[in-house]
């Protein structure tokens, strides 16, 4: 299968149901070519406590597996071989994304579960007042402020604030060059307006929870 374009990959495991180890052998070789970096997307993308994100792919590529035989005919309106792979791998990564959702989707409903809090938005940022302790846990109170501000932005300013939160957790003060490119990419901003946003967004948060507290 080595020798294979990843369209013909796609044909063979569209015979899933007929020649199973074939399709399955396809399969493989496709997961070969792409799980490495897929996985370190998912990683990157997506904060998950309970799943593995190599999982995930692995998932991901069974679904794509199974849902080969519809996928394959679209790949003939496309006009040549660089452009049927770009395909492949838009496809592979559209559905890689609604397994990472489905998965974060999960874990989030769990947690509401045991805390009867939604704490998927707000447990990675620190939310201290000026004069508290840096080192201070957020408290149940705390908690359930910053999700009450967060249900009531947009959708683009609940994603800005989400991922402000998932970095903040690591420690670091600047955003990384790549994280923010990806970030402006998918919000269609640019670098300056979107850390502006986040600014506002993270002054308008803390000065909610000190008047709400």
């Amino acid at each position: 299968m080595e020798s294979e374009t990843d369209e013909s990959l796609i044909t063979f495991m569209g015979f899933h149901e007929e020649e199973r180890e074939t399709a399955e052998s396809a399969a493989g070789e496709l997961y070969r070519r792409y799980s490495r970096k897929m996985t370190a997307w998912c990683a990157k993308n997506f904060l998950l406590y309970r799943q593995d994100h190599e999982d995930l792919v692995k998932r991901t590529f069974k679904k794509a597996l199974s849902g080969a035989r519809a996928f394959s005919p679209r790949l003939a309106a496309q006009a040549n071989a660089d452009a049927k792979t770009k395909h492949i791998k838009f496809w592979l990564y559209c559905i890689l994304k609604n397994t990472c959702l489905d998965a974060r989707r999960s874990e989030r409903l769990e947690r509401e579960q045991r805390s009867g809090a939604d704490v998927e938005t707000v447990e990675m940022i620190t939310l201290d007042p000026p004069e508290a302790d840096s080192g201070e846990s957020p408290t149940i109170r705390r908690v359930e402020l910053v999700h009450q501000f967060a249900v009531g932005l947009n959708d683009r300013d609940q994603a800005i604030l989400y991922n402000t939160m998932q970095f903040r957790g690591t420690g670091q003060v600047i955003m990384p060059k790549s994280i923010l490119d990806d970030l402006c990419a998918e919000l269609g901003m640019t670098r300056i307006s979107l850390r502006t946003k986040r600014c506002r967004l993270l002054q308008d948060l803390r000065q909610f929870i000190l008047e709400n507290e």
